[in-house]
């Protein structure tokens, strides 16, 4: 028959189409077989015209599955009539299965021609008799027309699938047939497709189906509701028995296997659906829908993402045994955390080569909803802290800094210019005093460090050098890297919004984003958007990492290498973090922590030789945790998602190398590690530094030095101090800015006066020489002596504004004034003074030098400070207020100020 049909359509062509127009028309009967001859032609068309592939796909829905890279699946989301549904060859199922089908519904099915005229009578007699449906005769081939037809149950429905299975006969073997069906045809509890349901009731797939376990399922088809083997399980055993039944008729089991089918325990029960990497899955639902052409993926990908409503199957990158860490990771630790109120965490792990998302947790736990477990932590906008720092840092190292630069971390008031208290304008304060606002950076430990080399600044993430850099570099150009090269979208304003304190995090950044910009540094300067699934086409392929795509330069791989070398180097962090840290590890490894105000985020990041792993810890409800910073909070978790990675991947070279490969135009130098010039013989020790090439260093180092003292009163020896009485000494001769700093820090420094004691015997002619010179010139010892004292800050009539949101204790002001006191000289000047003006030094030295400063508000003492510098800290307060200083009976010029709620 079905040759029949072939030849019925190739009636179409010549002269067989000139027969069936018009033969129809002669005689007497004409307009009867016009029409007979036009029914010809149309059901000639209509099973002779080819079949196209979206017409092979009519009416079917899949189940979006989604796997890891390996194969595992993740998660089987509903297609769009909310049933699962998974295609299967025939290669895939086991004979019994199939001949189990083909006894339950058409054991006819290879042998006729779609409609099977014998059943069709003998159902029609049956139900005639019964005066009600008792039996019904659709193949499998009809039935499959009925469901990519999508038709009901009524005669015009049953005429139509009729003909379309007459169709699918022409086009279709037998086994494309009997393929569709089975990935089609329903069998209960949303579940299409023998895939579908064999992991439902059974947890295996279609291939693993015992002979009982088939018979059962190919059972369900008929009613899937009647037989529904959870709700009616004895109903569903006796449909088992009688398609057993009919397979020993049929002749395809034997007696044995027969029997031992009937006598076998079957406990189907409905298998928990997978739901793995929740919000990892979510969000590459969420990309799917949001830009169903999804720019990484390869254009195979493209078109069959295109071609389809949905697509079977998405591998996606993640690797589930890492994740399946991560998860473990932040688990534990958040247990260990929670009483510092400590709630949720996130985690990213990212293949630096290709962008590939390896994990991605999103929080403790995603069904949680008092924790608001199902946000996403890693999509979701938090403040940055110092992670910022290493791109300040980065853009400072291209503008001639090197990572021996010595940076002042000592007390610092940085000038805002800016309409709203919570921002940060690098702003000309000195011409618009009155709106000038200030805000003073603190380091983490509330100390300060005196000169600090780059690298010590960066490595130990001190604040006050940080905000220094970025002065000089500029907000305009951070926030310009920020967004463009490093494309985080989290920042909308102005950098006069931001200002100085972009560098310390009052920026909000994603986790995601944060990670893909720290693995900037891994590839040696170049930007790479982040890729984390593609489509498989039919049948679906496990991922395979994608090659590295072009990526556009940010930093010089040379500037990368140095922050890397900076981030990994223990012993310049040992000072803020220990020697042992939780960022310590047995391989190169560049680490940073952040730490926001009042403690409401923590982050830590590693970026390793082919990985980048980032970690965010706090509350998503923005409640501050208990005192934990970065390094205690987000650090454990760290350390262990990037121990889970090495043991993961453990034959990776990211775990073979204790330092980071180093590129051209990188020079080794010697240094002083107090002042970073080049070592000196005075150094009591040198450090290797690294520079590009170009920028090392070419002075000798002058802080350490000996130098001559008069035994007598250990002032400086002058050329008049007798050889004798000459001892010489090592000391530190810091710039006069950090004098303060050294003095608190007992550093051995050296006098700030020369010795006026000269030989044992004085002459007459030199003691009238002497006072004649008095005589001569009056006013030389009192200008000597004469001192003056003058506020530098606050300037006349500035405004400050206290922060509703910041502690009290966070907001003060640095109190500064500058002091001339005659003859002080600084140790090492060349032209030291001789005769009177020695005496008169020395004078100085010995009293007014080591006098302090009172500080006077509104007239009530405010503190004191010593003279070398005069400084002193005092918190805001709200109102008009007038400040003087006073040294012994000098007093200052008043400054008049306003502190605005």
């Amino acid at each position: 028959m079905k040759e029949q049909l072939h030849r019925l359509a190739d009636g179409l062509a010549g002269k067989n189409l000139q027969r069936f127009l018009l033969r129809p028309l002669q005689g007497r009967k004409s307009w009867r077989r016009w029409l007979l001859g036009v029914a010809v032609l149309w059901l000639s068309l209509y099973l002779g015209w080819p079949m196209n592939r979206d017409e092979r796909t009519l009416g079917r829905t899949h189940s979006l599955r989604i796997t890891d890279r390996n194969g595992n699946l993740l998660r089987d989301v509903p297609g769009s009539d909310f049933s699962r549904s998974q295609p299967v060859s025939l290669r895939e199922l086991p004979p019994e299965f199939i001949a189990a089908t083909l006894a339950a519904e058409d054991k006819h099915f290879y042998t006729h021609f779609g409609i099977d005229i014998l059943a069709t009578l003998r159902a029609v007699w049956q139900n005639l008799s019964a005066m009600r449906v008792v039996s019904g005769a659709s193949t499998i081939t009809q039935q499959t027309a009925r469901l990519m037809l999508g038709e009901g149950r009524g005669v015009w429905a049953k005429i139509h699938a009729s003909l379309y299975a007459l169709r699918l006969e022409v086009h279709l073997s037998k086994d494309e047939i009997l393929t569709e069906y089975v990935n089609r045809a329903p069998y209960g509890n949303q579940n299409t497709g023998i895939a579908a349901a064999a992991m439902c009731y059974f947890s295996k797939p279609p291939s693993q189906l015992t002979l009982a376990e088939a018979a059962l399922l190919a059972g369900l088809p008929q009613s899937p509701t009647g037989y529904d083997p959870l709700r009616h399980p004895a109903l569903a055993h006796k449909r088992k028995e009688e398609v057993l039944r009919r397979m020993r008729t049929n002749e395809v089991i034997t007696e044995p296997a027969l029997t031992d089918a009937l006598h076998q325990t079957i406990d189907a029960a409905a298998a928990k659906q997978k739901f793995l990497a929740p919000h990892f899955v979510d969000y590459v639902l969420s990309e799917l829908q949001r830009r169903p052409r999804v720019e990484n993926l390869p254009p195979e990908s493209q078109r069959f993402l295109s071609s389809v409503s949905s697509p079977a199957e998405i591998s996606t990158s993640l690797d589930q045994p890492l994740q399946q860490r991560c998860e473990q990771a932040v688990e534990q630790n958040l247990h260990r955390l929670r009483q510092q109120h400590v709630t949720n965490a996130s985690v990213v792990v990212m293949d630096n080569r290709t962008g590939e998302i390896l994990a991605m947790v999103g929080s403790a736990d995603y069904f949680n909803a008092e924790t608001d477990g199902a946000v996403n932590g890693a999509l979701a906008a938090r403040q940055a802290g110092s992670s910022v720092k290493p791109f300040t840092y980065a853009i400072a190292l291209e503008r001639g800094y090197t990572p021996a630069t010595i940076l002042a971390d000592l007390p610092l008031n940085a000038q805002l210019s800016t309409a709203r208290p919570d921002t940060v304008s690098t702003a000309d304060t000195e011409e618009n005093p009155a709106t000038a606002m200030t805000f003073i950076p603190r380091n983490y430990d509330r100390k300060h460090h005196g000169p600090v080399r780059l690298r010590q600044s960066l490595a130990c993430s001190y604040n006050v050098p940080a905000v220094k850099v970025l002065e000089h570099i500029g907000v305009a150009s951070l926030l310009e890297r920020l967004r463009g090269g490093l494309r985080l979208t989290t920042l909308p304003e102005d950098a006069a919004h931001y200002g100085l304190g972009l560098t310390l995090g009052n920026a909000e950044v994603k986790l995601i984003e944060m990670v893909r910009a720290y693995g900037v540094f891994a590839r040696h300067g170049r930007f790479l958007e982040t890729s984390f699934f593609k489509v498989q086409p039919e049948p679906p392929q496990p991922f395979h990492p994608a090659t590295a795509r072009e990526a556009a330069r940010v930093f010089t791989p040379q500037v990368s290498y140095l922050i890397l070398d900076i981030l990994s180097d223990n012993a310049a962090r040992s000072a803020a973090f220990g020697d042992n840290s939780v960022l310590r590890f047995p391989f190169a490894a560049a680490c940073k922590t952040g730490t926001t105000k009042d403690f409401r985020d923590n982050w830590a990041f590693c970026v390793l030789e082919n990985f980048t792993v980032g970690v965010w810890v706090g509350n998503f409800d923005g409640t501050p945790m208990q005192n934990l910073s970065g390094v205690s909070g987000a650090g454990p978790i760290l350390r262990d998602a990037v121990i889970a990675l090495s043991e993961r991947f453990a034959r990776d070279v990211s775990f073979q190398k204790a330092n980071f490969d180093m590129p051209a135009g990188i020079r080794i130098v010697n240094v002083c590690p107090v002042f970073g010039e080049r070592y000196g013989s005075g150094c009591a020790a040198s450090v290797e530094e690294k520079f590009i090439s170009g920028t090392e260093p070419k002075a000798v180092c002058q802080i350490h030095r000996t130098l001559p003292l008069d035994a007598r009163n250990l002032l400086l020896a002058s050329d008049t101090t007798p050889e004798r009485f000459k001892i010489f000494r090592a000391f530190e001769c810091f710039p006069p800015e950090y004098r303060r700093w050294a003095v608190q820090q007992h550093k051995p420094l050296p006098p700030l006066a020369y010795s006026p004691l000269e030989g044992s015997t004085e002459s007459s002619q030199d003691s009238a020489q002497r006072s004649h010179a008095r005589r001569a010139s009056p006013d030389r010892a009192s200008q000597a002596s004469a001192a003056w004292i003058q506020i530098t800050y606050p300037k006349q009539n500035m405004v400050f504004s206290i922060d509703p949101h910041l502690k009290p204790e966070f907001q003060a002001v640095m109190l500064t004034a500058a002091i001339s006191d005659g003859a002080m000289q600084p140790a090492g000047d060349k032209n030291p003074p001789t005769g009177e003006s020695r005496h008169e030094a020395g004078h100085k030295a010995g009293d007014e030098g080591r006098g302090e400063v009172r500080w006077l508000i509104d007239g009530r003492s405010a503190g004191t400070s010593s003279c070398s510098p005069a400084t002193q800290l005092w918190q805001l307060q709200p109102g008009r207020h007038r400040l003087e200083a006073v040294l012994g009976t000098v007093k200052s010029t008043a400054v008049d100020f306003t502190v605005v709620k």
